[in-house]
């Protein structure tokens, strides 16, 4: 009995250590693995550019909502059509909410109300700037201005080709080190000239990577609203198919009314407008009246004279 027991500890006390050591090579395994981790190389390929290597990222990195992905670069826009009764206090009111957010008006453009059509609708489009983290501080606002009849929202990531300008930025930046490097040390005028030209090169690509960045940075940082302001004389509310009979009846009579007084009101517009030419297509009426009249009696009379002989 005794031996069975001390049989069991000596098994149990391998396999203890079995497990250990399994444990130990599977760290050191890790441990190797990850110093085997491909890193970022430069590689000259044999000709008169350097090349860049970079580790890929894991799926699992790439994957998940674009909105949680620390990664992410959005470029967010929107864009809102909004009908207002009075023009002049909703583009204060514009003015206001854009300042209280800290963005700026890219363009503005107001059409309408000059001195040749001051009593005509206005209407104006802006595109502004606002920060990205006061997105939905101004989006939220736009009520305030009016009535909204449209709202489009968008968002595009441009993750992917923000990191590979950033690289392709770093690798013409090594290599232009490299280059003023070589070029200390050249010797004979054939290297100098050709290392000074393939700066010249270099330094195109680093300008041109750089201004990309930077306008990148411009529109994440910032985003764009495009807003379409109009005045109008009445802001109505249309019924949707989805109301009960009597609403979309009532709103029918309604309309037809509105309808009819809007062109009994431009009707009266039309005739200020063309009152020389109603005159005189009045005075040519009353004319061809008049003589029709004479011409009618005329006729009369002597047709009487031919009843009479015909007796």
């Amino acid at each position: 009995m005794m031996k069975k027991k001390l049989f069991a500890l000596c098994m149990a006390a391998m396999l203890l250590l079995a497990g250990c050591g399994g444990g130990n090579s599977m760290a050191s395994g890790g441990a190797a693995a990850d110093m085997s981790a491909p890193s970022a190389e430069l590689d000259w390929n044999g000709q008169d550019s350097w090349e860049m290597e970079f580790p890929m990222e894991s799926e699992s990195q790439l994957s998940g909502d674009v909105y949680q992905n620390p990664r992410a670069k959005l470029i967010r826009r929107a864009e809102l059509n909004i009908q207002t009764e009075q023009f002049d206090q909703s583009l204060e009111a514009l003015n206001q909410l854009v300042n209280s957010c800290g963005g700026y008006f890219e363009t503005a453009n107001l059409y309408g109300g000059s001195r040749r059509d001051a009593y005509s609708s206005r209407s104006g489009d802006y595109t502004v700037r606002v920060p990205a983290e006061k997105y939905d501080q101004f989006l939220s606002g736009t009520g305030d201005l009016g009535y909204v009849t449209s709202k489009n929202e968008s968002s595009e990531d441009v993750g992917e080709r923000y990191y590979d300008t950033e690289a392709r930025l770093k690798t013409q930046r090594t290599k232009q080190e490299r280059l003023l490097a070589l070029l200390e040390k050249a010797e004979s005028m054939e290297d100098i000239i050709a290392l000074e030209s393939a700066l010249s090169d270099v330094e195109y690509q680093i300008e041109q990577y750089s201004s990309k960045l930077n306008r990148y940075d411009a529109l994440i940082s910032f985003a764009t609203f495009q807003v379409y302001l109009d005045e109008v004389g009445r802001v109505t509310q249309e019924v949707g198919e989805t109301a009960s009979l009597g609403a979309r009846m009532a709103a029918g009579f309604q309309a037809s009314f509105r309808n009819l007084g809007q062109g009994l009101q431009d009707f009266l517009v039309w005739a200020s407008y063309n009152i020389f030419l109603l005159v005189i297509l009045a005075v040519a009426a009353a004319v061809a009246v008049v003589v029709g009249k004479r011409e009618l009696k005329k006729m009369k009379r002597q047709n009487e004279p031919d009843k009479k002989s015909d007796e």
